[in-house]
């Protein structure tokens, strides 16, 4: 990024929102489609941000979108819900999870008939894993999983074990991807030989869930080269061992310059034939900015 947008970039007000279209995600990945377009839901408010949704039907087949819900005045982000109807339109909207602390990424991982969710709290130190209950559409039986300052995990299924991937706090949260490993989902996770396994600013903090198509495994990661949330890289798998693990770049997802949210990109998801992403836009707010950089100088 050259110097001057570099700085002139802060004198936007940046916001996060949710945007979803209707296909198949493995087409997507099989023919590297690049250029996609979404239809992006309202946000009436410019300083509140929806980010990291993850996307789940129920057994009554409802849409449900877990998301980040923050404030641009605050880091305290809550876990909020959105049911929706067969047109996508919300019909429900709650915070579920709200520790007046820093939340996000509330990762969705379906098994034996649940639904566990492991949002970030990485500002806490710990990561906890909740089930979700459908019927009262609200988390039940915390679990801690790891006591880590652990950005962003994801988790996938493979030749039975979990294997947890996730970026860190600290200089290198962009840019350094570790891997753990566990027999069962809910731990204990063993820290893998090669940590950290992979270290680029380009396609190591996680952006969502694995894609596994025709026999490969694909993981979503951000592109955070030139600034965070740029676009999305999907990497291809092509080594996974407690002792090895490679992947290659496949393809980049990047924010299409003709949608509402089109400065960023940075998490992907998908249901059945509902793929969902978050984009970023920005208003120029001058004033503002400098306001909220001296609160926060002198707080």
């Amino acid at each position: 990024m050259g110097l001057i947008k570099k700085y002139s970039d802060k004198l936007f007000l940046k916001q996060w929102g949710i945007g979803f279209m209707k296909g198949s995600i493995a087409d997507i990945i099989r023919n590297k489609k690049t250029k996609l377009s979404f239809e992006w839901m309202t946000l009436e408010d410019k300083t509140i941000s929806h980010a990291d949704p993850f996307i789940f039907k129920t057994d009554d087949g409802r849409v449900n979108i877990l998301f980040e819900s923050v404030s641009s005045y605050s880091l305290n982000g809550k876990i909020s819900l959105m049911v929706c109807n067969d047109l996508l339109d919300p019909v429900l909207e709650k915070v579920v999870l709200d520790t007046n602390a820093h939340l996000s990424y509330p990762y969705v991982f379906k098994e034996n008939g649940k639904i566990y969710v492991f949002p970030e709290s990485a500002f806490s130190g710990t990561l906890y894993c909740y089930e979700f209950d459908p019927i009262k559409r609200s988390f039940i039986n915390k679990k801690e999983i790891m006591q880590l300052p652990l950005l962003d995990s994801t988790i996938l299924k493979y030749e039975n074990k979990y294997w947890l991937f996730a970026t860190m706090l600290g200089e290198t949260f962009n840019s350094d991807l570790h891997i753990f490993y566990s027999d069962t989902l809910s731990g204990p996770y063993k820290a893998h030989e090669g940590n950290p396994v992979k270290k680029q600013l380009n396609g190591a903090r996680p952006a969502g869930n694995f894609i596994e198509v025709d026999g490969a495994i694909y993981r979503p990661a951000q592109n955070c080269s030139n600034y965070y949330g740029e676009s999305i890289t999907i990497n291809k798998i092509t080594t996974l061992t407690t002792t090895r693990f490679e992947e290659e770049e496949y393809m980049i997802i990047e924010s299409n310059k003709n949608d509402e949210f089109n400065y960023g990109i940075h998490t992907i998801n998908a249901v059945d034939d509902i793929i969902i992403v978050d984009g970023q836009k920005g208003y120029f707010e001058p004033v503002r900015q400098l306001s909220r950089k001296l609160k926060n100088i002198f707080n």
